[in-house]
């Protein structure tokens, strides 16, 4: 079970640059799953599995390097990317569920508690399993995530749920010349970057069961073309 950490959204967004400098190479996933999962094992075929509020924010990359978040890049993303992980899924003969929150208003906000805890799991996943930071002690080395036997509350009939996170920054064509200039006389500013991490937990007993990280300089999830390929990266060795 995940314990000790207190989650802060103003400090996310510092976390997940962090994660961003440190993970940042070419096109790339990295996924561990649960010990004692084996890896042909295909626990979710034939599975329901609810779909948890796809986590996407696309911004606009500025010649000073500070990403401008864009409400209809966004919007455009969304609508790709549930498309394309409807299909995705259904090809493995998942059962997919979209995620409806209560009309139960202290139902509603235990759901709501359980996706801000699974964004500081995923946070904390990507910290110490893939960026470096020192191992956790009570671990043992093993891949060994929870929510909690509270993760029932996201729904009341599906096996699993599918968690998504994805950042995507672009520049502009104007601002894209001036960076590239900039660049050439030796200042160090990046062209945009594509990071994003899945998980998928098991209801039953809140246990994160697998999880994958995708890093690229590449990609436009406002294409739906791009968007189905960074989902095919996303879900790659999901136990479907």
């Amino acid at each position: 079970m995940f314990e000790g950490f207190i989650y802060d959204r103003s400090a996310r967004p510092i976390a997940i640059v962090l994660i961003l400098v440190l993970l940042s190479a070419c096109t790339q996933t990295r996924s561990h799953r649960a010990d004692g999962l084996a890896q042909a094992q295909g626990l979710a075929r034939g599975a329901t599995i609810v779909v948890v509020e796809p986590d996407i924010e696309l911004s606009e990359l500025l010649a000073n390097g500070v990403h401008e978040i864009r409400a209809d890049w966004t919007r455009a993303a969304k609508t790709n990317v549930a498309t394309a992980l409807k299909a995705a899924l259904e090809r493995q003969d998942a059962r997919v569920a979209d995620y409806s929150p209560s009309t139960d208003t202290s139902l509603a906000a235990q759901q709501r508690q359980l996706i801000l805890l699974h964004r500081a799991v995923g946070v904390s996943i990507l910290l110490h399993r893939f960026a470096g930071a020192s191992a956790l002690p009570h671990k043992m080395g093993a891949f060994d995530w929870s929510l909690g036997s509270g993760a029932r509350t996201i729904d009341p009939d599906a096996r699993f749920a599918l968690f998504l996170t994805l950042r995507d920054s672009y520049a502009t064509s104007g601002r894209k010349a001036l960076m590239a200039g900039l660049m050439l006389v030796g200042v160090g500013l990046s062209l945009g970057e594509q990071f994003g991490f899945a998980s998928l937990v098991d209801l039953n007993d809140g246990r994160i069961v697998w999880f994958n990280v995708l890093t690229a300089q590449s990609g436009d999830l406002r294409s739906a073309d791009a968007a189905q390929a960074a989902i095919a990266e996303l879900l790659d060795g999901a136990p479907l």
